[in-house]
């Protein structure tokens, strides 16, 4: 039943590959502790009761409440889904209140921190300190996300543009800078024979999503100062940082593939707080 539900969430809904796999793990647990826990081996079985006390089963074992969350949702939208093939089934998270979460502010890299990230010093001279340069280059000039950026292949540079294929399956084209276009010549030169995706280890497989999180926290915790650092860092970076120089929002919508221009809106509000920085610390007054 549920590798019919992901192939539900894979090729209807259109959902990404990291959505499905995160929705199977969130649901594989919940299933596990239906019968463990609980003593109930059909999903069918379950209550609002069953649902609320596994809600606080993970608050106690610490999971915080954005990841508590997101598996609400994987067990509301499973349970809908179970809905259409045994009408009159109650939904036990329909209804059921998400925790509450505080809002977490992530800081764009300032300019002097670019810089600091991209100082030739700071890499090593092989190819996987420049694989990691070119890596980073990329992910602050696209704002690409971590799962689009593991799977980039060559065919998907075309020209001064690269396409992009983002959540929901929807493709978009993100336009090049010279610079990028110049690295991505000398990183091709030495990487292309070693495997399709332009970003690969050593021996031409896929990087796990987790050592790419690691690799650019670790370049970016010698540059910067900030709370937040990974690779959402440099794509909120990409977007504070064009905004600020006067890029429409609209524009910035179309190049991070938001669905909704809201999803955007939140760089409208670090640019506001960067903007009060900059006053609290220039004027005088202050």
């Amino acid at each position: 039943m549920l590798d019919e539900f992901t192939n539900y969430l894979r090729w209807e809904r259109r959902r990404s590959e990291a959505t499905v796999t995160a929705y199977e793990a969130d649901l594989a647990q919940w299933l596990l502790y239906l019968e463990h826990a609980m003593g109930i081996p059909d999903a069918l079985g379950a209550s609002r009761l069953h649902l609320r006390s596994w809600v606080s089963d993970l608050v106690q074992n610490g999971i915080n409440a954005r990841s508590v969350n997101r598996k609400l949702s994987a067990v509301r939208t499973y349970y809908r889904w179970l809905a259409t093939l045994n009408p009159g089934l109650v939904n036990p998270a329909e209804g059921l209140p998400l925790l509450r979460t505080s809002s977490r502010v992530v800081r764009a890299l300032s300019a002097p921190e670019v810089e600091a990230l991209f100082n030739p010093s700071v890499f090593d001279s092989d190819p996987i300190g420049r694989r990691d340069q070119f890596l980073l280059l990329t992910l602050y000039t696209t704002g690409l996300r971590r799962a689009e950026l593991i799977g980039l292949t060559y065919s998907q540079v075309q020209g001064a543009s690269l396409r992009v294929r983002g959540k929901g399956n929807k493709d978009r084209e993100i336009p090049l800078l010279p610079e990028w276009q110049a690295a991505f010549a000398a990183h091709a030169a030495e990487w292309k024979p070693v495997s399709p995706l332009i970003f690969c280890q050593k021996n031409g497989k896929s990087m796990d999503p987790r050592s790419v999180y690691s690799l650019v926290k670790n370049y970016l915790q010698a540059a910067s100062s900030a709370d937040h650092l990974g690779p959402h860092a440099l794509r909120h970076t990409f977007a504070t940082h064009l905004l600020d120089m006067g890029a429409d929002l609209t524009v910035i919508r179309e190049l991070l593939g938001h669905a909704n221009l809201s999803a955007t809106q939140v760089y409208t509000h670090a640019s506001v707080e960067q903007l009060k920085s900059v006053y609290r610390r220039a004027h005088p007054r202050s």
